[in-house]
C-alpha cells in the first residue's frame, strides 16, 4: 500500500513539473486573459504581444523590457497600432520561477502563427533561467519598468525610422 501511495504521489510530482514548465500552460494561465489565444490583445484595452516580443527580443534593452515586464509589470502610457493604453499590466515574477519565466517568453517567441504577414521578424537568441535571474535582481517597479520602454523606445526609433525621417540628421 505504502508503495502505492508513494507512486501516486510521485506522479502527481512529475505531472505539476510538466505542467509548471509547458510554456503554453503558463502562457494559458497568466497571459491569455488580456492578450488572447492569439497575441492580438484587444484594441484599445489590453496590447497585442504577437510580434513586438519577438522583436523585442533581438536586441538587449529589448530583451530586459521583456524579461522585466513579466516579472515586475507595467504601468504608464503605451502606444500601438494607434491605440494608446493607459492601465496596469501586473507582475508574475512571484508566481514564476525563472525557468518559467524564460519558457513562457520563449514560447511566445516560437508562435509562428502569431507573426503578420509581410512583415519581418528579427530572430533571437532563447531566454534563458540567469538571463531571467539577473533582471530579477534588479527589483523594478512598473513605472520603472515603463522608463526601460522608453529607452527601448528611443534605441528602436533610432534605428528603425519612422518613413520619410531621415535616419543621420
Amino acid at each position: 500500500m505504502k508503495k502505492k501511495v508513494v507512486l501516486a504521489l510521485m506522479l502527481v510530482g512529475a505531472l505539476s513539473l510538466s505542467f509548471a514548465t509547458d510554456g503554453e500552460t503558463l502562457y494559458t494561465q497568466y497571459c491569455q486573459a488580456c492578450h488572447q489565444a492569439n497575441g492580438e490583445g484587444i484594441p484599445g484595452t489590453y496590447p497585442f504581444i504577437s510580434g513586438p516580443i519577438k522583436n523585442l527580443s533581438s536586441f538587449d534593452v529589448g530583451r530586459e523590457f521583456v524579461i522585466a515586464t513579466t516579472l515586475f509589470g507595467l504601468q504608464g502610457e503605451l502606444m500601438q497600432r494607434g491605440y494608446i493604453y493607459n492601465s496596469v499590466m501586473p507582475g508574475y515574477g512571484q508566481m514564476m520561477s525563472d525557468e518559467e519565466v524564460a519558457t513562457l517568453l520563449n514560447w511566445i517567441v516560437e508562435q509562428t502563427s502569431w507573426q503578420r504577414r509581410g512583415v519581418a521578424t528579427q530572430s533571437a537568441q532563447p531566454f534563458t533561467a540567469e538571463e531571467v535571474a539577473k533582471v530579477r535582481a534588479l527589483k523594478l517597479t512598473p513605472d520603472q519598468v515603463h522608463e526601460l520602454l522608453l529607452k527601448v523606445e528611443a534605441q528602436m526609433h533610432g534605428t528603425n525610422p519612422a518613413p520619410g525621417q531621415n535616419q543621420n540628421p
